[in-house]
Parts: structure tokens; sequence; C-alpha cells
């Protein structure tokens, strides 16, 4: 810390250069636990010196390293509050900085939209200062960059790399020159230019190669997807040999060494090696259970059951596809609930929370009938479903499908088409209103779901034969003319053995075939029969 002598300009420009000092340096080099104590020491200098803007630079640091701890709700308050302030003093370092460290977390939290428009703020108020630092501005260039290829604007982000790299060079750092093309071959091969994605994975070999700068594992894990791609099978077996696979102590980076071992798996049962490729496969799930790497676990999951197939083991293929997409549903439906949770403590302002929430709903909800949409459904059923395992109590679903809808469109128009799905919505909705818990959703095209928590097979079934009659007995000479609106229904429940959200849509679809392949405007249960007292 500075002395308690008065203070002089040499000490806030000693504080000032100690600060960028530590801003300039890889983030991965700094110890979390230790630069943190060094941050508050740095906060105290500022506050002795009457320097909050410097206060605020070291609060970033702070930021970033309560993030590298896992924190992410306590880092993106921190940089929430910082960013305040300097949009309110229109402080164009910090909100160089600001922007920067708000990009870098939402695109943690995979808000592309929210990332583009922060790296955007980023640039534009480096663009605004006197005389920023060369790395500053590499930063936030890299920044950008990323941005845009995470947002799919492929063309922008790599005119963006390529001014990256030339300030790279211009400072002359191979670590970031190396970052740099590790992300543009990342990029490359998200876009789907292959040629392009191994010429960047190449160049960023031979350059750290030649100044003998080591490359961490993840990167390596990004070159071997690349020729994985490219049909380099072989060498991106060797490649990733020389990774850490084989050393998983507290110290090393158990995420990277994980997505590694599934690369190898995937590389290993292309070229044939489906002993080494299952092998490969074990220990990334032991280490995923050791270390709670859920993401990673369900990447091992789709492996499987691509290794299942190449073995021509079908059954078991299609069951543990079954079981990836039960794990990616689950996997959503928690990280959608984290990144709530850090977005609530990032924002705290009622209007701001409001608006979050009015926000969210209007993308779970289909735009035509007001009802919810698939994406709703993808993360809510799987939440129900364990709500109900836990309570042991029944849950059933229906799906609808609307009747020759294509003459509809054909014979009255499109906008005829429109408003009876229109009409049936609000069916539904009327009919979801009665039931507790219960909801509506459009699936796509006339297909609709019908959701109905608490209630078991022969109750689901009487609900929807009211439903079923009602639509048909609905007055539609006014939108259709002579056509008649009918539906088919399928409807299943967990009473039948179905525990999985993807059992239960699949089981349901099977029926409502059944439904239009008898005759149409009927429901086919788990019971295998029309089951409508009406008929």
């Amino acid at each position: 810390m500075l002395t308690e002598a008065e203070p002089t300009e040499r000490d806030e420009n000693r504080l000032s250069a100690a600060i960028e000092s530590i801003e300039e340096q890889p983030r991965l080099d700094h110890d979390p636990a230790v630069m943190i104590l060094r941050v508050r020491d740095l906060q105290a200098d500022a506050r002795r010196l009457g320097r909050p803007d410097l206060h605020h630079r070291a609060q970033l640091i702070m930021a970033d390293m309560r993030g590298r701890q896992g924190d992410l709700a306590a880092a993106g308050r921190i940089v929430h509050d910082v960013h305040a302030w300097a949009v309110e003093r229109r402080h164009a370092h910090l909100l160089a900085l600001s922007h920067w460290h708000l990009a870098s977390l939402f695109a943690q939290l995979g808000d592309a939209t929210s990332q583009l428009q922060h790296a955007v703020g980023a640039m534009e108020s480096v663009n605004a200062m006197p005389a920023p630092s060369v790395m500053l501005r590499l930063r936030c260039t890299m920044a950008l960059a990323d941005a845009y290829g995470d947002s799919g604007d492929f063309a922008s982000a790599r005119e963006r790399y390529a001014e990256s790299e030339r300030l790279a060079v211009e400072v002359d750092d191979i670590r970031a020159h190396t970052t740099i093309l590790n992300n543009l071959a990342y990029t490359e091969h998200q876009a789907g230019d292959l040629t392009a994605a191994t010429r960047a994975a190449d160049r960023m070999l031979t350059l750290a190669h030649r100044h003998e700068v080591r490359l961490d594992d993840s990167t390596l894990d990004t070159v071997a997807k690349v020729w994985l791609a490219a049909g380099r099978h072989t060498e991106a077996i060797d490649l990733i040999r020389h990774t850490r696979i084989d050393r998983t102590g507290p110290d090393e980076d158990a995420n990277s060494v994980a997505s590694c071992l599934v690369t190898l798996a995937e590389a290993y049962r292309l070229v044939g090696e489906l002993d080494q490729a299952h092998m490969a496969l074990q220990r990334c799930r032991v280490l995923c259970t050791e270390r709670g790497l859920a993401g990673v676990e369900l990447e091992v999951l789709r492996e499987y059951a691509q290794l299942l197939a190449t073995q021509r083991r079908f059954e078991e293929a299609f069951l543990a596809h079954q079981d990836f997409h039960a794990a990616a549903m689950r996997l959503h439906s928690g990280q959608r609930d984290a990144r709530a949770r850090v977005l609530q403590a990032v924002y705290e302002i009622d209007e701001a929370r409001q608006a979050r929430r009015r926000a969210q709903e209007m993308a779970m909800r289909d735009s035509l009938t007001g009802l919810y949409n698939r994406r709703f459904v993808e993360a809510e059923l799987p939440v129900l479903l364990h709500r109900a395992a836990e309570k042991n109590t029944a849950l059933s679903l229906a799906v609808l499908d609307l009747d020759f809808f294509k003459r509809i469109n054909d014979t009255c128009s499109h906008g005829a088409g429109d408003r009876v799905l229109q009409k049936v919505a609000d069916l539904i909705s009327a009919r979801a209103q009665i039931l507790d818990g219960a909801f509506g959703a459009r699936l796509g095209g006339e297909e609709f779901l019908f959701v109905m928590p608490g209630i078991d097979g022969a109750e689901a079934v009487a609900q929807m034969s009211r439903l079923r009659q009602a639509i048909r007995e609905h007055d539609w000479r006014p939108v259709t003319g002579s056509l008649p609106v009918t539906t088919s229904i399928g409807v299943t429940s967990t009473r039948h053995g179905h525990g999985t959200a993807t059992d239960l849509l699949h089981q349901a679809d099977l029926f409502l075939y059944q439904s239009k392949a008898n005759g149409r405007d009927r429901i086919t249960s788990a019971d295998d029969q029309p089951a409508d007292p009406s008929r």
C-alpha cells in the first residue's frame, strides 16, 4: 500500500500504473484468491487518494476474480455498478472496461444479443478516448470479433479478427495472437468453412511452436475438433494424446480435459477403433461424475449413442439418444434458472426486473395464438415431470392436430386458417383455465399440446373429449363456410410408464397418428381404443 504521507501526483501515477499492469496481463495468469487481496489494497489506496475512477477500475479486476471463482452473480453486480457510475459521468475509459466485462459476462450466460451490444459499446468507448492503450484496443476488438461470431455475423467477425491480429503483432503479444487464431478457428468451424478453420488452427500451432508457447488443453481441443471435421482423424488423435488427459488433479482444468476425452472418443470412433472410443468415454464419464461437469457429460451421452449406432446396436443407441435428450432438457432448465439468478443479482431495480420478465414471457409465447411455444414446453415439461415424480402424482398430456387443415388454407385463404388457429387456441386456453396447472402450447403449424399436471389417463381423455367436442361444435361457418373444423388427439400419461418428456411426446404422437389412421376427429389413448363416450 501507499504510505500515509500527503498524496502526490506521483502516488496517483504509480497506482494507475499498477492497476493498468494487472488489467493488461492475461487473465489466467492471476491466482484469484491472491489477486482479491491485492485488489483490496489498491482500492484502499484509491480511496485515500480520492480517485474513484481508479477505485472502480480495481473493482472490475475484483469482478473478474469473482467470476473466475464461479460467483457470476457477484461479478455481474460489481460490473453493473461500475458501468452505471461510468455512464453517469461519461467516463470513456471506464465505459470501455465495463462494457468489455459485461460482454464477457453475457457471453458466459449465452446471451449473444447483449454480448454484442456491450462489445460494440466497448469499441465505441475506446474510439472516444484520446489515447487508449494498444492492449485495451486489442482486448475490445477481440471481444467484438467473438460477439459477432457468437451472433452468427461471420463476415464482421473475420474483419475484427484480422484487425485484432494486426494489433497483436504491433504489441508483439504472442499469447494474444494465438488466442485470436484459436477463436477465429472456432468461428470458422461454426460458420462451416472448414478450409478457413483448418488454416487458422494450423497457423496457431505454427506460431506457438515457433515461439515455444504452450497451448492449453481447451485450445488443443478446438484444433482437434476442426481437424475431425476436416477428416484429419489420425492427426486429431495424435494431438490430443499430447494433452493432459491422464492428469486430472485439483489444479487441472477438468472441463477441458473432459472435453478432450470426448473429442478423442469421437476420433477413435471415426477411425474404427471402437474399444479405444469406449475407454475414452468411460474415463470421461468418471471425471464428469467426480467434478460435476454436466455440460461435458451431455456430450458423453451424445457420443455414446453415436458409438452404439456405429456398432449396429440400434436399440441401445435409441435408448442412449433418449437419455441424451432428457439430460439436455435438465441441463437447459438448470442453465436457464442459473442465468435468471445471475441477472436478478445484476439488475435489482423493479422496473428492469419486470421488463426482463415481460421479455422472457414474450419469448415463450407463440406470436399468432398467444399460447406457449415449443421453447417453453422444452423448458417447463421436464420440471413438471420432476415434480410429479417427487410427489408421486400423475401428469398427462395430449397432442392435437387439426384435421385437413391444408384444405382450409387452400380453399378459404391463409388468413382464414390463422383465424381458425386463434379460435382453437382460445378453446384450448378456456379448457386449461378449468384445470389447476394445465396449459396449452402451439408446437407448430396446426399442431397443439395440452399438458395436465395431477391428472391421470382416464380423466385426461375425458377432458380432451370435451375439448374435441367444443372444437367440432363451434360455429365455423363465418370463417370456413361449409368446411368443418375437427381435431385428432393422442393422449398419454406418466401412469402408463412414460417418465421423460421425450417418451411422453413420442407416445402421444403415436396415438395421434392412430387417431388419424382410424378416421380422424377422435381420441386414442394408452388403452388403445377411441375412448370417446359420445361416439
